[in-house]
């Protein structure tokens, strides 16, 4: 007999409470699956979104091109060139051992300098690490060539400060180096980062704001093995401002020709506006030693060098005047009423104060002088004496009226100022009392007394301009890459000094025999067909072992009656103002005029003079 279908024993969905208890573990794991996807899947789904993207999609920078500087007539003094540099993306890299190895042959490196570099640099992995910088065409084209096997290589071309004269105008245009921290926070709006190059002195460093640009970006898309697939958008870079100089780069050569063989500096203005036409300091550098791939050994060697070829003696230089300031002692006397034009000094080779002795540098003594052949002469027993007479405290007075102890304000960094001894700079250095003697030697630019050459510069334009003493600058004009002037250089009148015109007169005459009286101390500096004025020095200075030595100045102008360039020549260790800076000085008058000098003979070092003769 069959059962019927409402007979049949019920059967159980879980047979057993263990299996039943398995079923609610599996569905309760299900039930945890599912709400962990719905976790990822809505609450971090854009999260994970961004993430997935980032793996295919990145950000990479375009540097900005610096701005460029040209010379006064236009000519490039810095420019940009291409720079090939070989980088590496760890992210995409697949076999780092084969990476390290092939790009070691190609640079012809160690692989463990290939992967000590990569580690150096690596911050984030899908960012590129640059493991050799400026490489030539050989190298690049091997990279190329062999990019299908070597994932996560690339060469990045980017722009790199080149100046085109080398060690010419590298202390006036200065040079590039790491950024610092200050400088990144500083700069984050312009796009910087922490491998870029920044102006650390000179035009570059006073200009960096100008000449930085800002920095633009490409949006890419890339494959699974890192290379680009499309791009997905771009923000061109703003090429920086370029600046235009005052400099005159025939003048400039002259000078730097000028100081070739030993230490000095050169300054030259136009004393109608205060326009730097030339600025030299020896020794020099050169400023593309500091664009990477840097060799530094060769930095090394100039940071340790003891004659300081960084230091930019024109501006950074303070040297005691010597005779050069005997003209402002001339005017002092004038002005005070000390002297006149016609009053005669007996020179018998010393003047006497006291019981001690102060002596000409001729020994012989000039005999009976007024005062423009004291200057030509560069009678030393004369300046005693009309020092003497006048006193420190006016003497002071018209050297501060030239601003001879202050920094210029010239439109460059790291400028320094010189020394005049009045009562307050004494008293800050708790000196003894000033005495009679202490007139004497200032009297000819000796003692408490230190000028740079760039401000020597500028004091003797405001004797040559009738009295106008200007700020000098170096830049012109600064123009951003779409061609707008954004800032201008112009002539800033600092102070119209008050000097007699007759006191000046007399000066000036006296100046101008320096140069072309055959009694002159600064013949050397005469220039057939072109009247220059000026005055020589010659400063004696202690060395550290207990020697001596001299140092050589020349400051002048021309033409003599409407004068269009003014400077100052200081060169170390030289014995004669009259025979090693005046004929510096000629060179540079003749290149800023066109004159073609004759062939001289070889200068020989002349007799050694005592301190402050002309």
């Amino acid at each position: 007999m069959r059962d019927l279908p409402g007979d049949r024993p019920r059967e159980e969905i879980f047979p057993t409470p263990a299996v039943r208890w398995i079923a609610y573990a599996v569905s309760a794991a299900f039930f945890l699956i599912a709400c962990y996807l719905w976790y990822l899947q809505v609450v971090l789904g854009d999260e994970y979104r961004e993430m997935a993207r980032g793996n295919r999609v990145r950000l990479v920078r375009r540097p900005a091109p610096r701005g460029l500087i040209y010379d006064r007539s236009g000519g490039i003094v810095a420019d940009n060139r291409a720079s090939f540099d070989v980088e590496v993306v760890p992210e995409d890299v697949e076999d780092m051992e084969l990476v390290e190895a092939r790009l070691g042959e190609i640079l012809r490196l160690d692989p463990k300098d290939v992967r000590a570099r990569i580690r150096a640099g690596r911050s984030y992995s899908y960012l590129p690490v640059t493991v050799a910088g400026d490489v030539g065409a050989e190298e690049m084209l091997s990279i190329l060539e062999r990019e299908p096997g070597l994932a996560g290589v690339r060469v990045g071309v980017y722009p790199r400060r080149w100046y085109l004269h080398g060690p010419v105008l590298a202390h006036l245009l200065g040079h590039l180096g790491a950024i610092g921290p200050d400088e990144l926070e500083r700069m984050k709006g312009r796009g910087a980062e922490r491998r870029d190059l920044v102006g650390k002195s000179g035009v570059e460093g006073r200009y960096e704001e100008y000449l930085a640009g800002k920095a633009g970006a490409e949006e890419i898309q890339v494959d699974n093995r890192g290379y680009i697939d499309r791009v997905l958008s771009r923000e061109e870079p703003v090429p920086g401002a370029s600046i235009y100089l005052t400099v005159e780069m025939n003048t400039q050569r002259a000078a730097e020709d000028a100081l070739s063989d030993g230490s000095g500096a050169v300054a030259a203005i136009d004393p109608r506006t205060g326009e730097v036409l030339a600025m030299a300091s020896s020794p020099t550098y050169d400023p593309n030693d500091f664009i990477p791939p840097v060799e530094a050994d060769v930095v090394r060697a100039l940071l340790a060098d003891p004659e300081r070829p960084l230091v930019n003696r024109a501006i950074q230089g303070a040297y005691a005047p010597g005779s050069t300031f005997k003209p402002y002692v001339a005017l002092a006397a004038l002005g005070s009423g000390a002297i006149t034009g016609d009053t005669p000094v007996d020179c018998p080779g010393f003047f006497m104060l006291g019981k001690r002795p102060y002596k000409c540098w001729y020994a012989k003594g000039h005999g009976r002088v007024t005062l423009a052949d004291a200057i030509m002469f560069s009678c030393n027993v004369f300046f005693y004496t009309i020092g003497y007479r006048t006193g420190r405290d006016e003497i002071v007075r018209v050297a501060s009226e030239f601003a001879l102890a202050d920094p210029t304000g010239i439109d460059l960094p790291g400028e320094r100022g010189g020394i005049l001894p009045t009562e307050e700079w004494r008293r800050e250095r708790g000196m003894p009392r000033w005495n009679p003697g202490d007139t004497v030697v200032i009297s000819i630019g000796q003692g408490y007394l230190a000028v740079t050459p760039l401000r020597a510069a500028a004091a003797i334009a405001a004797i040559a301009n009738g009295g106008k003493l200007y700020r000098p600058f170096v830049v012109k004009q600064v123009v951003s890459a779409l061609g707008e002037t954004i800032a201008c250089g112009r002539p800033d009148l600092v102070r119209e000094i008050p000097i007699r015109p007759n006191d000046l007169a007399l000066v000036r005459e006296g100046l101008k025999r320096v140069v072309n009286s055959r009694y002159g101390t600064g013949q050397k500096g005469r220039i057939e067909g072109l009247e220059v004025a000026g005055k020589t020095g010659t400063v004696q200075v202690a060395l550290p072992d207990g020697g001596k030595k001299n140092h050589a100045w020349f400051v002048g102008y021309a033409p003599a009656d409407d004068p269009e360039i003014a400077l100052a020549v200081m060169m170390e260790g030289r014995e004669s103002g009259g025979f090693f800076a005046a004929p510096a000085a000629k060179r540079v008058f003749a290149a800023h005029f066109g004159i073609t000098l004759k062939e001289e003979p070889p200068r020989a070092t002349p007799t050694p003079t005592p301190a402050a003769a002309g």
